[in-house]
């Protein structure tokens, strides 16, 4: 005698394991088939919203979570080195340091997860007497003190006093902070910082280039520019865009926990030096200038060059108090691979 399941009792089983079939397609298409998204994130980070009075932006405080993560903040040029100035008196290295030093302070008050670390936190400076010394150190630190982030923080100068806004210098392959700088580039316009920004990624700019993590060198506004030259000297603005340059880091670091580590191409050159560094830069604010001339203020702006460095102070501590490497004063230059700009307006050195 042959035993034989009742009619419902075999529909239960096909239903039973069809509904482990759809189960298991779901769980395989989300979890194990699934991919990363523009912003990598893989849990939603648990942060305090709080809405600043006086530009209307939200900032996140965020409690000590265990991960840390290494933020290697440097402010352009220093000692002898003034970087570009205005009537002698209003110096870049100076306007630098102060927006910097409260982006360490808002970093630090925002988020007990990020360590800052500091190229310098005054006018000391602790590479030897010339720019490719300058250069070398600051690249050097971005290894020796184990960042994963890089921020360079200057002020452009132009020729044409109309031109205005930020610029994001970025490796053309560093996706991660490409991310990062348009939203930053955003919430200045959000706090009415600047009218415009743009994110470069085709200059050479040895920091930025030859670094083996995420790195960006933003150049804050226009001190050939009067309302931009306003914003980065006033104390109440520099606070401002400080605290929206600390809250984009700490937002972004921690709502991007997987956000995958900058590889640099391997056919990327690795030597540059401090003169083709200079005239890449210069290069890039004429060409991109004069395109914003041609198609009117909708477009998008490009930096002028920094004026070259003079020698820098020497023999100084490092800031970080833990490490102080040489630098490489022997490093060869390479060619500068960006060709000059026909008829263009040249930047103020």
């Amino acid at each position: 005698m042959k035993f034989r399941l009742p009619k419902n009792r075999k529909l239960n089983i096909s239903l039973y394991i069809g509904g482990l079939c759809m189960i298991s397609l779901v769980l395989y298409s989300t979890i194990f088939a699934g991919t990363y998204h523009s912003n990598y994130t893989s849990s939603t980070p648990t942060g305090t919203p709080s809405v600043d009075p006086t530009t209307g932006l939200v900032y996140k405080t965020y409690p000590e979570k265990g991960k840390k993560t290494t933020i290697l903040l440097d402010a352009g040029h220093g000692g002898m080195d003034g970087g570009n100035t205005v009537n002698d008196t209003i110096l870049e290295k100076d306007i630098n340091l102060s927006i910097t030093n409260k982006v360490a302070d808002y970093l630090n008050e925002l988020n007990p997860n990020i360590i800052v670390k500091m190229i310098r936190t005054d006018d000391s400076v602790p590479w030897l007497t010339d720019e490719l010394s300058d250069l070398n150190y600051r690249l050097e630190q971005q290894t020796a003190q184990s960042a994963e982030y890089f921020f360079s923080i200057h002020c452009n100068s132009y020729a044409d006093p109309s031109i205005e806004g930020a610029v994001f210098f970025v490796n053309p392959t560093d996706e991660v902070m490409k991310d990062l700088t348009n939203k930053m580039g955003e919430n200045f316009q959000e706090i009415q910082w600047c009218q415009q920004y743009s994110i470069v990624d085709n200059q050479l700019l040895q920091v930025v280039t030859m670094s083996e993590i995420h790195s960006t060198l933003i150049e804050l506004g226009y001190m050939s520019n009067a309302e931009n030259l306003a914003h980065l000297t006033n104390s109440s603005e520099q606070d401002k865009v400080a605290k929206t340059i600390a809250a984009t880091i700490s937002d972004f670091v921690m709502e991007n926990p997987d956000a995958p580590k900058y590889e640099k191409p391997k056919s990327e050159s690795t030597t540059q030096s401090a003169s083709s560094m200079a005239s890449a830069e210069s290069q890039a604010g004429s060409l991109v200038a004069s395109k914003q001339n041609e198609q009117g203020s909708d477009s998008a702006q490009d930096p002028a060059a920094n004026s070259q460095a003079d020698p820098n102070q020497p023999n100084n501590p490092d800031p970080n108090q833990d490490v102080n490497q040489p630098a490489n004063p022997e490093q060869p230059p390479a060619e500068d691979p960006i060709p000059p700009a026909e008829e263009t307006p040249q930047p103020l050195s």
